[in-house]
């Protein structure tokens, strides 16, 4: 008997005919639907078939399609219709098998499950993209005297290198006490553009390993599993959901005529992140880092001041060769050079010695990250420093004047006052901005209080140098922000933390017309991180109105990578976004500040509870008894979930990160006052919180 795609049969035909193969096993395959509308297809037990289409499984074993198909399983056959017209592609189904599983013969009753057919056909009827997929239906209550059965199907495309989902079909065994079919895979005719190819994981040597492998890459044991262009679509379920946002189109239309699937420009966090998890889904990654020179210095400079910044050095050097050698392992390609934009879907990539080369890829991320910003005053560049030059400074600052109010600004100012030098911090407006207003006040008076000095209401307006050394000895003078007086004062040392730019304006963004904030450098992006040109996306300190936090470009970056290329959908949250700032007296949090909530919810939808308490260590010691401060703030609205959590004092970072997946959860007033606290943590006083801000009562700890 020839193999199952030479055997034609009417449409029509209702025959229950002998399996083709003696293991029960069904081919089917089509022309291009552009070409053709004719199905060629064959009969195993089943009575009638059609080309199968996509969808989920609904009702009695239908999958009814969003995509121009139906297909289903009705009393006594299986069929289908249908599938997706795309004048642009060639061909619209690949290859599909379908396999019986049974103790007796497949006969006609109602289906319970799912189409396996059109599961498994729910990639391939996909304009004839390179696919993969399997399906599964269930006849679970079958009429009285017949056997339970199931259908299993697979749709695939040519095999590539071995162990590789994507490229490897995985055909399920036969039945029980069934002959095998013929060993080795059969190949067919091409279907458009595809060659396709049968392959028995059953007879095959690595056939278990074909099966282990996929359920590791995917973390799926169920069927149907689609892979749509290397692409991990998951499900029916997925692959319908991907359809109606769109993404599985956007998979359908890549081009492989570029240099590479992404090139991501920027070495930061976010974008390296970005970069490694596309080569995991087997794209082909391009990355582009170059650092600019800050006016004190390179980052590629080592200097010593001490141990202490040794260390830090060497810290720094085993973080970047770490990021080296994981592009490496992840055969991503890892080039030194400025990246600039010379054309749509085209950049430019200079080196060190001024070297060009050209690249293309069908997306790009940006990922570059910022630079400190200056006071754009006289001597500003000649004699301050940055928070980046810090660690590079080949001798301790010595007294030193911080300027700004930044979580950046407060942490070096804190850093150092903690090595026992003279600080002073000079503030323009307010600490922390963005941050909530009563725990930023509380952070400022704490570093006060442990001598710490601040200028508040003045600003720099000019810098000039007294004498060199190392260091040397400046003087600045101030102006009020609120009057005409001015002040002047002396320092060895004169570091800069104002806020920072985005590194985005030299790189020939405005010649693909992405849209950049003039005044920051910021990219506006919408909520799957995707700029005004549709194939730009940008993560990490470039985005306006986003947290400039190192973790969350990380996860941004992966979740990024994972809708580009990995079939998903999830979005990054930007919300309940745990953030620490490391003070003397650590402040964390994790949601809204109260001033954010009360513009978002209105205050009187709110509750806020809050507390001081006296941590157990600090007793001994008998160190400050009314500093270390705790409130939540609770949506009335919403069964008073918890919206934001806010705590300052010792180890806060450890203590926030557990509620922030609490909240994400969806923490509520009431499940903390379920919650039993470990005594003595400062943790516990989330769970004892009763007072409320409304209520004006004293928030001072007096007992257990």
């Amino acid at each position: 008997m020839g193999h199952p795609w030479e055997t034609k049969r009417s449409p029509g035909s209702p025959t229950v005919g002998t399996p083709l193969w003696d293991n029960n096993t069904m081919q089917l395959s089509t022309r291009p639907f552009a070409k053709s509308r004719r199905v060629r297809w064959a009969s195993g037990h089943w009575p009638r078939s059609h080309a199968l289409g996509v969808g989920r499984s609904q009702g009695r074993g239908g999958a009814n399609g969003g995509i121009r198909g139906r297909g289903g399983m009705d009393p006594g056959r299986i069929q289908g219709r249908g599938g997706l017209r795309n004048p642009s592609r060639r061909g619209s189904l690949s290859v599909v098998a379908c396999q019986a599983e049974s103790d007796g013969e497949l006969n006609r009753g109602p289906g319970t499950g799912g189409s396996a057919a059109a599961a498994a056909a729910a990639a391939a009827a996909l304009a004839g993209a390179d696919v993969a997929g399997a399906g599964e239906g269930r006849h679970s209550q079958p009429p009285a005297g017949q056997c339970p059965w199931r259908v299993r199907a697979v749709a695939t495309r040519t095999p590539g290198p071995p162990l590789r989902p994507w490229d490897q079909p995985l055909v399920l065994r036969g039945p029980r006490g069934a002959a095998a079919p013929p060993a080795g895979p059969h190949r067919g005719p091409s279907s458009g553009h595809l060659q396709q190819e049968l392959l028995s994981a059953q007879h095959a040597d690595n056939g278990a390993s074909v099966q282990e492998v996929l359920s590791e890459l995917t973390n799926q044991r169920t069927v149907p599993n689609i892979f749509v262009n290397k692409v991990h679509m998951g499900g029916c379920d997925r692959t319908f959901q991907a359809h109606q946002s769109g993404l599985l189109q956007k998979l359908l239309q890549d081009d492989p005529a570029y240099d590479y699937d992404l090139i991501v420009i920027g070495g930061g966090s976010g974008g390296l992140a970005c970069a490694q998890e596309a080569a995991i889904l087997g794209r082909k990654v391009l990355v582009l880092d170059f650092v600019v020179p800050s006016p004190q210095g390179t980052s590629w400079v080592k200097h010593n001041w001490g141990t202490m910044t040794e260390a830090v050095q060497n810290h720094i050097g085993s973080l970047n060769w770490g990021y080296r050698l994981s592009l490496r392992e992840k055969a991503v390609a890892y080039i030194n050079s400025y990246g600039e934009f010379v054309e749509h879907h085209k950049i430019k990539a200079t080196n060190g010695k001024g070297q060009e080369t050209c690249y293309t890829a069908a997306k790009f991320v940006i990922a570059t990250g910022e630079r400190p910003r200056y006071l754009g005053i006289q001597g500003d560049k000649e004699y301050c420093i940055t928070s980046d030059d810090l660690f590079s400074l080949p001798y301790c600052p010595g007294t030193t004047l911080v300027v700004g109010a930044s979580y950046v600004a407060l942490e070096c100012a804190g850093f150092l006052a903690g090595l026992g030098l003279d600080v002073t911090v000079m503030v323009r407006s307010v600490l922390l901005r963005g941050f909530d207003q009563e725990m930023a006040e509380r952070v400022g008076s704490y570093m006060e209080q442990h001598g710490v000095r601040f200028l508040r209401k003045f600003v720099p307006v000019e810098v000039q140098q007294l004498e060199k050394g190392s260091p040397g000895k400046l003087k600045v003078m101030a102006k009020s922000t609120e009057g005409p007086e001015t002040i002047e004062g002396v320092y060895n040392t004169v570091l800069l933390a104002i806020g920072r730019d985005s590194c985005t304006k030299k790189m020939g963004l405005e010649k693909i017309g992405v849209k950049i904030n003039e005044k920051s450098g910021k990219i506006p992006v919408n909520d799957v991180e995707q700029t005004n040109v549709p194939y730009v996306y940008a993560v990490g300190d470039v985005l306006e109105g986003k947290p400039e936090l190192t973790p969350i470009a990380v996860q941004a970056g992966k979740l990024l990578a994972r809708r580009l290329f990995g079939g998903r959908l999830e979005k990054c949250d930007y919300v309940n976004v745990p953030t620490v700032v490391f003070t003397p007296l650590e402040y964390g949090c994790c949601g809204y500040s109260e001033e954010r909530a009360i513009e978002v919810y209105q205050k009187e939808n709110l509750e806020v509870y809050h507390t001081l308490f006296w941590p157990l260590e600090w007793t001994v010691a008998c160190r400050d008894n009314n500093t270390c401060y705790a409130k939540i703030i609770c949506n009335k609205l919403d069964n008073d979930r918890v919206i934001g959590f806010h705590v300052l004092g010792p180890n806060a970072g450890e203590i926030i990160q557990g509620f922030a997946a609490a909240m994400k959860c969806g923490l509520t007033k009431q499940l903390l006052d379920d919650t039993i606290g470990i005594h003595p943590t400062c943790a516990e006083v989330f769970t004892t919180l009763q007072i409320t801000k409304a209520s004006g009562l004293d928030v001072t700890q007096k007992g257990c």
